[in-house]
């Protein structure tokens, strides 16, 4: 006859209780694990956003170079949706960018000033017009707003973890600025 096991005896209680903490140990890390990569896909989410936003504004930028800025609110010219976008998805997820999204902001004050100041000799002919291919001082804040933009692609590929990839269809292209309802932009 087979004695039947104490189940409340200290030979079953401890392995029991060792099997127990252990799967409460794997289950919290599976759950911080998972809550993490939510956390990391959502900002690689924000991340392609801002860049597309990003993108968008320099198209805008292009478009609006040879557009007579009278037909346009001073709203959005002063922050066009998609550098105001681009400014929230900051705020939410990359405060980090605030010194290079500032600096953005000043060149596209200075770019619309520029802007203004061509549109208003423009209507007035006041003087020959150049275009703007051919205008130094039009070219130094396209630079300088270049430049600030490939240091926020940059630090934000950084910041989503995707520094080590090559993109297309970032910058002022004209097959951006051309295609806008072409797909978000993804690393090769």
């Amino acid at each position: 006859m087979r004695a039947v096991p104490d189940l409340l005896a200290p030979d079953f209680l401890v392995p029991l209780a060792f099997i127990g903490v252990a799967f409460a140990v794997v289950a919290t890390l599976w759950r911080l694990h998972a809550r993490a990569a939510e956390r990391a896909a959502r900002r690689r989410s924000a991340g392609y956003q801002l860049i597309d936003c990003l993108k968008a504004y320099t198209a805008w930028i292009d478009w609006h170079r040879e557009e007579p800025l009278l037909r346009q609110s001073p709203e959005e010219l002063s922050l066009p949706a998609p550098l105001a976008q681009a400014v929230e998805l900051k705020d939410a997820h990359f405060p980090q960018l605030g010194p290079l999204l500032l600096q953005l902001l000043h060149t596209h004050r200075e770019l619309m000033e520029y802007l203004w100041e061509e549109n208003i000799l423009r209507l007035t002919h006041s003087a020959p017009r150049r275009p703007h291919y051919a205008d130094p001082r039009y070219h130094q804040l396209r630079d300088r707003q270049d430049a600030a933009l490939d240091s926020l692609f940059l630090q934000c590929r950084q910041l989503i973890g995707d520094g080590e990839s090559d993109w297309s269809r970032t910058h002022s292209d004209f097959g951006f600025s051309s295609g806008m309802n072409q797909a978000p932009s993804t690393p090769n």
